[in-house]
């Protein structure tokens, strides 16, 4: 289990940050670990394998199968899935300009550059870089990025929540809300699903143990859901009330980042996010509505059950932004 420091900062996060540095595992001193980043900016390592956005809300996106490049200099990975996931790097950085525009602050945003066939961040380092020294170097780079981004969150915030962006190919369009939780567990009733005590082994655990959720049936599915908000926007989701379990139809319940992070790291919450191609990733209209929905089902999601507004109250939205919606106060 990893470990990350938990302090509670009870004001807004505007200034610039002070968080890891994108570095190599391999050469770096400790005093080189560190540098000042500003929030909103990208940086890219010189390789140009991972883009990290450092942000200031407790928000963090990342995108491990949206990169493109293929450089000679990493060998192609010879098992596994090798396909790209079409659009994804475009919607993450759709749904940060969203956040931006709703909030006037980024979330952190983690990028892969490198195409699925180089590396599989979503993978242990085995499976992901298949023995290439490079790849494996991109590798660390970008989980200490997501480190960092997490470690400023919870220590900033006092909580962080990881969104992790992917597409599939399923039959059924809907999003698939991955909780790392087995699909036929969703299958259950709702009696059967709190029976089972399965909220610590789901990436909102530190949700369920903060007693503020009613039950973990109603927070995987029930009214204030992520599945229930996002399909009140129009994005049919499972686990949601209109699909409370995927049945016998595929189901992709969270990889490798999702478990690592939301699940096993104290103080971080998260989901692994499964689209469709068609009405979320295909075309740039797409991308927009679905950010739009997404970016309003969090500051939804986050004052119902986190107590946390990520609106500034002196915050005026972008032109055409749908009005925000205030808490009253932080977690």
């Amino acid at each position: 289990m990893t470990s990350l420091p938990l302090r509670r900062i009870a004001r807004p996060f505007v200034r610039v940050i002070t968080c890891l540095l994108l570095i190599v595992a391999s050469g770096a001193s400790a005093s080189a670990q560190t540098k000042t980043l500003k929030p909103g900016t990208a940086y890219i390592d010189p390789d140009k394998y991972v883009e990290f956005q450092p942000g200031a809300l407790p928000i963090v996106l990342t995108s491990p199968h949206g990169g493109r490049s293929k450089p000679n200099k990493i060998a192609d990975r010879t098992k596994g899935v090798l396909g790209a996931d079409t659009n994804t790097q475009e919607l993450t950085r759709a749904i940060q300009a969203e956040f931006i525009r709703r909030t006037g602050l980024p979330a952190h945003t983690v990028i892969s550059l490198l195409h699925r066939s180089k590396l599989d961040p979503n993978r242990e380092i085995v499976e992901a870089a298949q023995g290439d020294p490079e790849a494996e170097k991109a590798w660390h780079l970008f989980h200490n990025s997501i480190k960092a981004a997490l470690r400023t969150a919870v220590q900033t915030h006092g909580f962080a929540f990881l969104i992790d962006i992917h597409g599939h190919g399923h039959e059924i369009q809907r999003l698939e809300l991955g909780y790392s939780i087995d699909g036929g567990r969703f299958n259950q009733t709702d009696a059967e699903l709190d029976r089972d005590n399965l909220g610590p082994a789901s990436t909102l655990n530190d949700l369920m143990a903060s007693g503020r959720a009613s039950s973990f049936a109603q927070l995987m599915r029930g009214p204030d859901s992520l599945g229930a908000l996002l399909e009140e926007r129009g994005f049919r989701s499972v686990p949601g009330p209109r699909d409370p379990g995927p049945k016998r139809f595929p189901y992709f319940n969270g990889g490798y980042i999702s478990r690592t992070y939301a699940r096993d790291v104290p103080g971080v919450d998260g989901v692994q996010i499964e689209s469709h191609l068609r009405g979320v990733r295909a075309t740039p209209e797409d991308r927009r509505q679905f950010a739009q929905a997404l970016v309003d089902t969090m500051i939804v999601f986050l004052e119902r059950h986190y107590r946390y507004s990520i609106v500034p109250a002196n915050f005026t939205p972008a032109p055409g932004a749908p009005a925000p919606v205030q808490a009253s106060t932080q977690p």
